[in-house]
């Protein structure tokens, strides 16, 4: 048996050129092959906190994700998802403690979307890097909304990311050698994305375009441990 243990945080920067913390996360590949990522996000105004925990398989299938949120000191609500074979399954507790389940496809290129920026590059898992076309990107998400202000069911969005290249890129956890993607989200601008490593651990993300362009996401701090 043997155990991958990361460890750091994700500051966010805004084109004014500030920097808050953002959002800290631990990502274990497991004895299986499988892999399993807890994050803390918190936003730079302090209004939104979303607790996050999603494992998938050593193939990148999703098994099963739970998000909690809070928007502006109240509590937003839970959702849990487990898929099995085909099928998502999705219970959700509203603020209010009442619960609601139901149940979707779950086709072979899905993933779970909670929101935390650390899975922006888990949702690159699927990608071809054979060519720089354009290929599609399923995600379920639990929130239509830019940053998850809301949660729920969600539903699905199917946009596509393309694979831009490898290149080092420095941090200030330390200097990496990345995969690029640009990935052409529903909310009409871009993220590039680069990450590195078989776990692909997110190393920076960039808006591009819109009323966000500039904003990233810069990997602040990173441990890795392993166990035998």
């Amino acid at each position: 048996m043997s155990l991958t243990i990361y460890q750091g945080q994700l500051d966010i920067v805004l084109p004014d050129g500030s920097r808050h913390d953002y959002e800290r996360f631990i990502i274990t590949r497991n004895p299986d092959g499988g892999r399993t990522m807890r994050t803390v996000t918190e936003s730079p105004k302090g209004d939104l906190l979303r607790d996050v925990n999603q494992m998938v398989d050593a193939d990148w299938r999703p098994i099963e994700a739970m998000g909690r949120l809070f928007f502006k000191g109240e509590a937003q609500g839970t959702v849990l998802r487990r898929v099995v074979r085909d099928r998502l399954l999705s219970y959700v507790w509203a603020g209010d403690g009442e619960v609601d389940h139901a149940v979707f496809d779950a086709p072979p290129n899905l993933t779970l979307g909670f929101h935390p920026v650390m899975h922006e590059a888990w949702k690159m898992c699927f990608l071809e890097r054979t060519h720089h076309e354009p290929q599609p990107v399923y995600i379920y998400t639990v929130s239509h909304t830019w940053n998850g202000r809301a949660l729920s069911h969600g539903g699905a969005t199917e946009n596509t990311t393309a694979y831009e290249g490898d290149e080092t890129r420095v941090a200030q956890a330390g200097r990496f050698e990345c995969v690029r993607f640009l990935w052409h989200t529903q909310f009409g601008f871009g993220l590039r994305i680069w990450t590195t490593g078989p776990d692909m651990i997110l190393v920076r993300v960039e808006v591009v375009g819109g009323d966000r362009d500039g904003t990233y996401y810069g990997l602040a701090t990173l441990t890795e441990t392993r166990a035998d």
